[in-house]
């Protein structure tokens, strides 16, 4: 393998490589592996390349003559094989492959049900007004998604790099939508966004007209819809470095310079609103475990929170330059998560406890119950005798003779009432008599 890297390296002059579409379908796409020979005599050249890292091997459908291999350090999947071309002579292999780069209508359909469901089911009972605005952000966020890969269904590569850098997005949205934190969160109020500024340059020393190919790497925050003045340049995405970037090709006239402001809103900043949030939790945790056994640890995660919290606030309250920004951003933002974690731990202990107060609730009927158990024994200790079964036919006896006398007795009663009342009807002078 490394020395199939090695011999690609030193004929990558005469070897050229490429990505392009020369097939588009609903299921799959070509990528074009192009050898050149441009030498004037025959020459067998050692092709390798590396497929796409989303591509499996269930997903390469027919590598035209190549062999496919899996790279271990690089983790992806690549051809290879010994080609001879003639002077001058150039191949084509046509790998096709399954298009992994396309969100389907399916996909989408899905996605906006669990959406749906964890706005019914989680969002509206706590607070529909709210939920109804994080819900939309969810869709808005699937919409523009699929309507950049709708714009870019010409250019293959184009549209790989807008899956690429939105398919950590897609999961984002995939998991608030069934967030309980992400329902129960304040929504805020829209207000225009803050904009910074990067500047760009290029220049031209040369004495004749040069064709340049700009790529600048942005930070790795930086989602396509954040940047709202391209100033010309296309935002991509480079899967190697997983960074996106922006691209622009144009000419520039000997001695030429030129200069680019690119705006891209202000996305390193931790909302204010998310910091209540937070907050929040852990003071409703706290609170129930004030004068428990947990009380100790609870307030060490307490202050540690606050701490924290108090911090990001206080960092974000001063003014930087962009890079310090960025930087601070990324320093807070490991502060933010930590203060996350040590909710997650405040709330587990609450857990805890409400567990224990169920489990101590339950053993104390239950040693009632057993305490009724030993009535039993109480009464034997009171009694100092044992109820024998002789004795109990004895009771059943009695109780069978005072039933029948009270039975006889009731008869008797009976009879004799009957009697009277005959003899009262019997008295009575009958009508027309």
């Amino acid at each position: 393998m490394k020395a199939n890297k090695m011999k690609f390296k030193i004929l990558a002059v005469s070897i050229i490589f490429y990505l392009g579409m020369m097939s588009w379908g609903l299921a799959d796409i070509y990528i074009n592996v192009v050898a050149v020979n441009g030498k004037d005599s025959p020459k067998t050249y050692s092709i390798h390349f590396d497929l796409p890292g989303e591509i499996t091997a269930d997903d390469v459908l027919d590598t035209n003559g190549l062999q496919l291999d899996y790279n271990v350090d690089d983790a992806d999947y690549f051809v290879y094989g010994d080609v001879t071309l003639q002077p001058k002579e150039s191949r084509t292999f046509r790998i096709h492959v399954k298009d992994k780069w396309m969100v389907s209508p399916d996909q989408v359909d899905e996605l906006k049900k669990q959406i749906e469901d964890g706005y019914q089911s989680i969002g509206v009972p706590f607070n529909a007004q709210n939920a109804a605005i994080l819900k939309d952000r969810l869709e808005s966020k699937i919409d523009y998604i699929i309507n950049q890969q709708s714009n870019n269904v010409d250019s293959t590569d184009k549209r790989i790099d807008a899956y690429r850098a939105y398919v950590s997005e897609m999961k984002r949205v995939r998991n608030s939508a069934f967030d309980v934190a992400y329902w129960r969160s304040d929504p805020g109020i829209d207000e225009p966004p803050k904009l910074i500024h990067l500047r760009l340059e290029a220049s031209n020393p040369s004495v004749a007209i040069r064709h340049f190919k700009h790529k600048d790497y942005l930070p790795g925050e930086v989602k396509p819809e954040d940047v709202v003045e391209a100033d010309g340049f296309e935002v991509r995405f480079d899967q190697a470095k997983q960074l996106p970037f922006l691209y622009k090709e144009e000419d520039l006239a000997p001695g030429q310079d030129k200069k680019y402001s690119i705006g891209i809103i202000d996305i390193w900043n931790i909302d204010q609103k998310d910091i209540e949030y937070l907050r929040s939790r852990a003071k409703a945790a706290f609170d129930f475990l004030k004068g428990t056994k947990f009380e100790d640890s609870a307030t060490i995660l307490m202050d540690r929170i606050t701490t924290e919290l108090q911090e990001i606030e206080s960092s974000q309250a001063i003014q930087r330059s962009v890079v310090q920004h960025i930087s601070v951003y990324r320093t807070n933002r490991t502060i933010y998560n930590a203060a996350e974690e040590d909710v997650e731990t405040l709330e587990k202990l609450l857990s805890v406890f409400r567990e224990n107060l169920t489990k101590s609730k339950v053993e104390n009927i239950l040693n009632k119950i057993s305490a009724l158990k030993g009535v039993g024994d109480v009464a034997k200790v009171v009694f100092n005798k044992n109820f024998e079964s002789s004795s109990a036919w004895s009771y059943i006896a009695w109780v069978l003779i005072f039933v029948a006398i009270l039975t006889l007795i009731n008869f008797v009663v009976w009879i004799l009432r009957s009697k009277d009342k005959k003899l009262t009807d019997d008295s009575t002078p009958k009508k027309g008599a």
